[in-house]
């Protein structure tokens, strides 16, 4: 059999194969590329600086009971046998009056006092089973105001110890797969986690870590790994003043102040309030180092699917390429989009799911697509 012919071979299978998926639940549904680029409009909302409290303030023990309940359950109503006490306990003359009531009407008086109990009983359990938590995995209903915009419970004025953002991938408007961020700082250190797990091909992986404090992040490192395997590092090297990156490190350059590795900077972003002044800002990739000035581009109303969010839209630009993060001022400034292109490709990050300390803050509701599945 000719070299010819088993290629050919080799590639009907791989048709075959990959129809048979597409036909089969083995690949997740496609959903609609992202919409072109929106066109920005004046920023009219104020992005706050986060807090950096380590830990919430301690409530007052007192008042604690009160504010992990409704108000309704937490002074329930008094039962059958407090209420026998009462009646015992009431004035002489009271006695006298209600003893000289007619027999008739005294013999249905517990059978009336039952009912408003069970009433109460019954409506007790039924707020208390209508305040019950719903599971975190469960798709929560999203505050929106009149105007459509997204909103989360409570306003969220502290850069969160933890967030987890879970996004669509797409390479070249095409859906490639997820993607994940999970952040956590904790006693003046932090760590920014992000993976793409595209559908076919090796899942990618960056990983930063560092110092935070009221001066902003300040990075030690980031790692870019590409199906478990180390491609490219860098390593802030303050006492030399130096940044080593590349491939093993092998490249190097002075370290100016306030460098940052182009993930965290999305962070240093919600710390700040997105004013990082006009000065240029040396940023890396692990691959390659840029300087240029991270301020904001615009303002948008970033249609999610189901409701909209107010975002500030900063793109950072230069040699040819350019990142974009897209911070939400109502969602603690988190980035719910991230795009990240250059002369050959473009990657964007979208967000369907954001959790801040643990608590579920926002999750795209099922969303019809090409098999009218919920691709998430």
């Amino acid at each position: 059999m000719t070299r010819r012919r088993l290629l050919l071979i080799a590639l009907a299978l791989s048709l075959l194969l990959h129809l048979a998926l597409l036909g089969s639940d083995l690949l997740p549904a496609i959903s609609a590329p992202p919409a072109d680029e929106p066109r920005l409009e004046k920023i009219d909302v104020k992005m706050q600086a986060m807090r950096l409290d380590e830990t919430p303030p301690p409530r007052d023990p007192a008042a604690a009971g009160v504010s992990l309940q409704p108000a309704e359950t937490a002074k329930p109503k008094p039962k059958p046998r407090p209420a026998r006490k009462r009646e015992a306990s009431k004035p002489a003359e009271q006695a006298k009056t209600d003893a000289s009531a007619p027999a008739a009407k005294t013999a249905s008086a517990p059978q009336a006092s039952s009912e408003p109990a069970a009433k109460a009983s019954r409506q007790a359990a039924a707020e208390q089973a209508s305040s019950a938590p719903v599971a975190e995995s469960a798709p929560r209903e999203n505050s929106a105001d009149k105007a459509g915009l997204i909103h989360p419970d409570a306003p969220l004025r502290q850069l969160p110890a933890a967030a987890k953002i879970r996004y669509q991938g797409y390479w070249n408007s095409a859906m490639l797969g997820f993607g994940d961020l999970d952040w956590q700082r904790s006693q003046g250190r932090y760590q920014l986690d992000i993976t793409v797990s595209p559908f076919i091909g090796p899942k990618l992986r960056y990983l930063a870590l560092g110092t935070i404090g009221k001066s902003g992040l300040r990075p030690d490192s980031m790692q870019s790994f590409r199906g478990g395997d180390l491609k490219e590092a860098a390593r802030f090297d303050y006492d030399a003043g130096l940044l080593r990156y590349g491939s093993g490190e092998d490249k190097q350059l002075p370290l100016k102040p306030g460098a940052q590795d182009a993930f965290s900077l999305a962070f240093q972003l919600a710390l700040k309030g997105g004013d990082l002044g006009h000065a240029a800002i040396q940023i890396t990739t692990a691959k390659k180092v840029y300087e240029y000035p991270m301020a904001p581009n615009g303002a948008f109303d970033y249609d999610t699917g189901a409701g909209k969010m107010r975002v500030i839209v900063f793109r950072a630009q230069g040699d040819g390429d350019f990142t974009e993060f897209w911070l939400a001022p109502d969602f603690a400034n988190l980035p719910v989009r991230i795009i990240r292109a250059d002369k050959d490709k473009r990657i964007e990050l979208k967000a369907i799911r954001v959790d801040v300390n643990g608590k579920r803050q926002w999750e795209l509701p099922p969303q019809p697509t090409i098999r009218n599945k919920n691709a998430h």
